[in-house]
């Protein structure tokens, strides 16, 4: 599971999300294994699209293939979320055949800009992908989803305190990745890993932070 910060920015989409993967053995926290610190869950795309994903890594590895192998054809989509959407549920079918009776849990983030403007969408499994317009989110998957909600309150609080102190400075959206990585790490969850990686994506070019 993991823990994903994006928003809009000025003329920016920012995505910001921890590195952990893990595995679970059993019930509860004692159960859960670190397998790796270092997975990257966002993807730049062509240059021109970032993706993040909370939930069953397995469900992103397979939509990601499946975008890797037919990028080609988004052109041909009236709507580039149509194509993003089809591979989402690409990863859910593939998740669903394999692990019948687990529940498919993933939330997908889509970042693009369209005529110069920043586009944010997040895709849920909930509602087979639909896809929802957003200015910012704040997304995590854990061990105990009662207390996604306080802890997803928490980091939004923290990061808009933060902001509040130096307005002028968070303007310059360069600035925001390593702010969400500092609240990405407060985070005391075993399933929320303490490093990160954020990618900044405008009209003219893409950066990428680690912390």
């Amino acid at each position: 599971m993991t823990m994903v910060i994006t928003a809009i920015s000025g003329n920016s989409v920012i995505i910001t999300a921890d590195k952990r993967i893990t595995k679970s053995n059993g019930f509860g926290q004692s159960a859960v294994e670190v397998v790796s610190d270092d997975y990257k869950k966002i993807k730049i795309i062509k240059g021109k699209y970032i993706v993040s994903f909370t939930g069953r890594t397995d469900i992103a590895k397979k939509a990601f293939e499946f975008i890797d192998d037919k990028i080609d054809v988004i052109k041909n989509y009236i709507d580039p979320i149509i194509f993003f959407r089809e591979a989402f549920k690409n990863g859910k079918t593939f998740f669903e055949t394999n692990y019948p009776g687990i529940p498919p849990i993933s939330v997908f983030f889509l970042g693009y800009i369209n005529e110069n403007k920043p586009k944010l969408y997040s895709f849920s499994s909930d509602d087979d992908y639909i896809g929802v317009e957003r200015e910012a989110v704040i997304k995590m998957h854990s061990n105990n989803p009662e207390q996604e909600d306080l802890l997803t309150d928490e980091t939004a609080s923290f990061i808009g305190s933060k902001i509040a102190k130096q307005p002028l400075y968070y303007q310059f959206p360069q600035n925001l990745p390593k702010l969400y990585s500092e609240a990405i790490k407060r985070v005391d969850n075993i399933m929320i890993g303490n490093t990160t990686y954020s990618v900044l994506l405008t009209s003219s070019e893409i950066k990428e932070y680690e912390y």
